[in-house]
């Protein structure tokens, strides 16, 4: 019997400790859920599809998803019967312009009109556009979307065996307790906040420990990793196949230096986001973002609301083919890219390229005692921000940083105010003070974006 998170989740702390840790002796392939099996069977065959073949499975796919959500939708019926759209409307690509698009204000203001009542387990996107909200879906939503991972990992040689290790944000530990691995997922985590000039041999003699050959790391954390390395003189004491990074957009200078650290490794980076509607890894060829057909339906659009010409950058729009339970149709992502072209020439698969992610960035803060951390690392997949329309960071002083923000309604209780202060600082450590302060709008760039952080020193991580 496949050991899932749904039977774990049945189970107290103490039974689920156990059963892991009974489970992690279990070779991988056996104990993997009946969706992340078939879809990864499926995307084995499916990635060489012709072009055709794909374009009329998406096609089925769309007119499916708009059926669902017309049925199920309040939002979403009553924004399609506005717009005259019914899902047998659909029969080409071009008829999609037709379809009105979605927003992150939109469901932040009203997520129970747009999601199927009484369904999925509540997730949120993080906040990391500064615009946060909730949404529903389905556990199995998971299991599928690391179906496609795992694919993708494996273009560049990984197994669903090996052990690796997890350098982001999700553990926090303390300076003298700074790993935990975890026998279930053989993964080993090192907390990213205690990675310290001091501290770094540390970290590598914990990855040579376990003879883990992976790394699983944030660009902007693998960087500082490679700086302490190089001013160390430690180039040499850690020997990997395959560095994986995702959640941040990721720099030539940055590869140029990873390179240089780890010159006989792989690296390997995608884009995705929370809300699942589109996922674009490169391939085991290039450095370009092949957007998944089978996982969402990806288009790049101008100012006009119109698909941009290949080589010009537009704001991405994506449709989810998995999330059903809060469906994301024509989803405005509010990050940007250069479009690609509509297949890649040396891999051969018939995605569409994206040339360049060029809407996000390494946002980092500097502690009192000069520590990085990326805002990727405090995203917060909780209701810990539930209460505020946006908000933003500004840092002019290494420590100090102030948290503009703006509530829903009216204001937020002490109470609320607290709790927002203590989830701040549990995750940015004992080396940051942070000022929460209201506002009644959060100031766009001159590109029309909004900044998660407005980084006012002259540091030296980032695209400033």
């Amino acid at each position: 019997m496949a050991v899932t998170d749904a039977l774990l989740n049945r189970l107290s702390s103490d039974q689920k400790a156990r059963m892991k840790q009974f489970a992690g002796w279990v070779p991988p392939s056996l104990r993997q859920p009946r969706a992340y099996r078939r879809w990864r069977r499926f995307l084995v065959e499916a990635q060489r599809w012709p072009a055709a073949r794909i374009e009329a499975w998406q096609l089925e796919q769309l007119r499916d998803l708009i059926r669902h959500a017309i049925a199920n939708c309040e939002g979403y019926r009553d924004l399609y019967r506005r717009a005259g759209i019914r899902a047998k409307d659909i029969r080409s690509k071009a008829d999609l312009r037709s379809v009105p698009f979605t927003t992150k204000e939109m469901f932040q203001n009203d997520i129970a009109a747009f999601t199927i009542a009484g369904g999925g387990r509540y997730t949120t996107t993080g906040g990391s556009t500064g615009i946060p909200f909730g949404f529903f879906e389905a556990r199995q939503t998971a299991e599928i979307e690391a179906a496609f991972m795992h694919t993708g990992w494996a273009w560049m040689g990984w197994r669903l065996d090996q052990r690796s290790a997890v350098l982001r944000g999700s553990f926090v530990g303390t300076a003298e307790d700074f790993r935990t691995y975890d026998s279930f997922a053989r993964q080993l985590a090192l907390s990213s906040y205690y990675l310290t000039p001091g501290s770094v041999t540390a970290y590598l003699d914990s990855i040579r420990e376990y003879g883990i050959r992976v790394l699983q790391a944030y660009p902007s954390t693998l960087n500082l990793l490679c700086d302490l390395i190089q001013e160390k003189g430690l180039q040499g004491r850690l020997d990997l196949d395959l560095i994986l990074l995702g959640s941040e957009n990721v720099y030539d200078w940055q590869l140029e230096k990873f390179g240089r650290t780890f010159p006989q490794t792989r690296v390997f980076s995608w884009y995705g986001h929370c809300e699942k509607a589109i996922l674009a890894p490169w391939c085991e060829q290039t450095r370009l973002f092949h957007a998944w057909p089978f996982y969402g339906l990806t288009e790049i659009v101008d100012p006009d609301e119109r698909e941009t010409d290949e080589g010009v950058e537009g704001e991405i729009v994506g449709t989810s083919f998995h999330q059903r339970i809060t469906p994301f149709i024509r989803y405005r992502t509010m990050d940007r890219a250069v479009k690609g072209p509509p297949s890649c020439v040396q891999c051969g698969r018939q995605f569409q390229i994206l040339s360049r992610i060029a809407g996000r960035s390494h946002e980092v803060i500097v502690t009192r005692t000069g520590r990085f951390i990326s805002m990727t690392a405090i995203n917060m997949h909780d209701n810990v921000f539930d209460g505020l329309r946006q908000f933003q960071f500004r840092q002019e002083e290494p420590g100090e940083l102030v948290f503009n923000y703006v509530p829903k309604g009216g204001q937020l209780s002490a109470s609320e105010i607290e709790k927002i202060r203590r989830s701040l600082l549990f995750k940015f450590g004992e080396d940051v003070k942070v000022a929460l302060q209201p506002v009644s709008e959060i100031p766009r760039t001159k590109a029309g974006k909004f900044r998660f952080l407005d980084q006012r020193l002259p540091i030296r991580y980032g695209d400033r």
